[in-house]
């Protein structure tokens, strides 16, 4: 005998959510101005510091546009041939951004490498205007998409590309300010590397966690050994064998395995305590278990033998 449970919560976005287009659409507005801003501005004022930022907002422009795109292909319902639908877009996308961060530092510490050779006259005080407003913009724009970040590790790329670029206006209106005081150009240059650095630090666990779901990975909140004991702990449960937990996407989590049991006449009542001690204890609210009693079991049936004592993952 050989049964299963499928559980899971909708698949949709749920009624009243807010559209995550919206955070990506205001932002993306914001963000074009200030690129227009820095732009005329660093060459009026002859400053490469803000013409280099306007081509990091020029990213960000790229970063915000396929964030929304990715979040109208997540929204679009599952269809035979796509049958989780196309939540994963997300993810994909926030990969794709946060390779975009990395490229955008490289670019910004060969450029401070440039500066410190040769040094550029700047006029300092329509650098810094332009800088301030700039930070405005920004911080603005980051208020925009910290909005359900938490449940969206695309919006929460997309926040931290602005708030990669507020760092950038802050080491800009710092050197403008170090500029004006001494005459130093290369203050440029040094708030770059320090301004690359914070790039860096920020997009890794972000970068990280996109590529562990893609990947199918347990997720980080998770011990797959720790779900495997607390689940052989039902009574009724024998053993459990290919256990699998990963994320459909941030925040959509699933569970499947298989489950031996010892009298074949329990199965809906050890299925329902399992789904009950997942979804409660774990939150896991996408639940495929495949209960099997001795008889099963025995019958040698290749893909489904348990393995005693083994995890499969």
């Amino acid at each position: 005998m050989s049964a299963g449970l499928h559980a899971h919560g909708p698949h949709g976005r749920p009624a009243g959510a807010a559209d995550p287009r919206q955070p990506f659409v205001a932002a993306l507005l914001v963000t074009i101005g200030l690129m227009a801003v820095e732009a005329v501005g660093g060459w009026l004022t002859g400053s490469l510091a803000l013409v280099a930022d306007a081509g990091h907002l020029l990213v960000d422009v790229g970063t915000l546009g396929l964030g929304c795109a990715a979040s109208w292909l997540a929204a679009r319902p599952a269809t035979p041939r796509m049958s989780y639908g196309y939540r994963r877009a997300e993810i994909l996308a926030a990969a794709t951004n946060g390779l975009a961060l990395w490229a955008v530092a490289a670019a910004i510490i060969y450029e401070a490498v440039a500066r410190f050779r040769t040094p550029h006259a700047v006029s300092a005080p329509g650098m810094l205007v332009v800088a301030l407003l700039g930070l405005c913009g920004n911080l603005a724009a980051s208020a925009v998409l910290a909005q359900g970040r938490e449940e969206n590790l695309n919006l929460r790329v997309a926040f931290a590309h602005v708030l990669a670029d507020a760092a950038a206006a802050v080491g800009t209106i710092a050197a403008s300010l170090v500029i004006l005081t001494t005459g130093w150009t290369r203050a440029d240059a040094v708030a770059g590397v320090a301004i690359a650095a914070l790039i860096f630090a920020g997009s890794w666990p972000l970068l990280r966690e996109a590529v562990q779901i893609l990947m199918e990975g347990t997720p980080h909140r998770l011990s797959l050994f720790e779900v495997e004991e607390a689940m052989r702990g039902v009574p009724g449960v024998v053993n459990i064998h290919d256990l699998h937990i990963w994320s459909l996407t941030s925040g959509v989590e699933a569970v499947s395995g298989h489950v031996l049991i010892a009298d074949g006449r329990e199965s809906q009542r050890v299925l329902a305590d399992l789904c009950r001690l997942l979804n409660t204890r774990y939150g896991l609210g996408h639940v495929t278990l495949q209960v099997e009693d001795e008889e099963f079991a025995d019958s040698g049936h290749p893909n489904c033998t348990p393995r005693a004592g083994t995890t499969s993952g």
